[in-house]
């Protein structure tokens, strides 16, 4: 009886520390509100997130990579949006469209659309929000390496951005990522060339042919819905190059040193070359990779989805790279 009896006083105590612990790691100084936003295509349920002291800066709006992605990429995003609030910034970010309660179907999109997305909600905030539009910023990772620069380029309403891990080139972004893929499920360097070889051909297939079902009698091999089959059609030529040259506002760009989705090299080499030196500042967070989580857990799928679970604010992302957003955002 005795037995049962500590059997329960430590799975109390055990429910009670982790309820604490649960508490503690998602208690985000910042404050959260839905709101809707209309655009030419769809209706976006967005969240807003407020700093909790009175003096705001400005506006950061957040601008998606691939994925289906809700407002705060399932809480991912409120480490790095709770350091804008200290810096004095409101954070905007939506389901993408078809997503969430968000209408419409973001597969839909190229990046041209995708483009205009952002800058039709800029254009609701500088109205429902006149006074905290102040300033706009805005924060994008991966794909959004093709969507912001056309932002940046088009709409002088920008007055800064910080990128995080973007390509430059659709194409030369998959065989990086083909290359790791193969290279660290042990392939040898004929595997990889031959890896190649098939991504090249399909991606010319998926150019050759309209619907995936003729690309699939043609012999393409990827399993693709007709919609991702579209909407890589409708990207496949995406290339930043030539919407970095037209960028004149500040421009932060953040690199992961171990970055296996994106050749950082590149992408550091073309910004270099490209962006006007007066406007670029570069900034490689070492040990990270793409998804800039804490590099203690990131090959650790358990701990990974715990930590997001139980003490993200703390333990998710990396330190370094949090430090860096909220010390850009402090700078404007």
């Amino acid at each position: 009886m005795k037995k049962i009896k500590w059997i329960i006083v430590v799975l109390t105590v055990l429910i009670v520390a982790s309820g604490i612990i649960f508490m503690i790691g998602n208690h985000y100084q910042m404050t959260e509100k839905r709101v809707e936003i209309p655009t030419e295509k769809a209706k976006l349920s967005a969240v807003i997130t407020f700093p909790k002291q009175k003096k705001i800066k400005g506006i950061i709006v957040f601008v998606h990579g691939d994925g289906p992605q809700n407002a705060t990429q399932d809480g991912g995003y409120k480490p790095v949006m709770e350091r804008f609030a200290k810096a004095g910034f409101l954070s905007v970010s939506w389901d993408k469209a078809g997503i969430g309660s968000s209408t419409g179907n973001w597969l839909d999109q190229s990046m041209d659309d995708r483009a205009k997305e952002v800058s039709q909600v800029i254009a609701w905030l500088k109205i429902k929000y006149p006074k905290e539009a102040k300033q706009i910023g805005l924060w994008g990772a991966s794909q959004a390496g093709w969507v912001i620069p056309k932002v940046m380029a088009t709409n002088p309403k920008i007055d800064f951005s910080i990128l995080v891990g973007p390509a430059i080139n659709w194409m030369r972004q998959g065989l990086y990522n083909t290359d790791w893929r193969i290279a660290d499920a042990g392939g040898s360097k004929s595997e990889r060339l031959a890896e190649r070889a098939v991504f090249e051909k399909d991606a010319q297939l998926i150019k050759e042919n309209a619907t995936v079902d003729v690309y699939k009698s043609a012999g393409g091999k990827e399993k693709l819905s007709s919609d991702r089959y579209l909407f890589i059609r409708r990207n496949l030529d995406a290339d930043a190059t030539a919407d970095l040259a037209n960028i004149k506002r500040p421009l932060y760009l953040v690199l992961a040193e171990k970055d296996k989705n994106v050749d950082s090299l590149e992408t550091k080499a073309v910004y270099t070359d490209v962006v006007k030196k007066s406007v670029l500042q570069v900034k490689t967070i070492a040990n990270t990779e793409h998804m800039m989580l804490n590099p203690k857990i990131a090959h650790h799928p358990f701990l990974v989805t715990l930590t997001a679970v139980m003490m993200p604010k703390y333990f998710l992302v990396d330190q370094d790279y949090l430090d860096y957003c909220q010390e850009v955002a402090e700078a404007q």
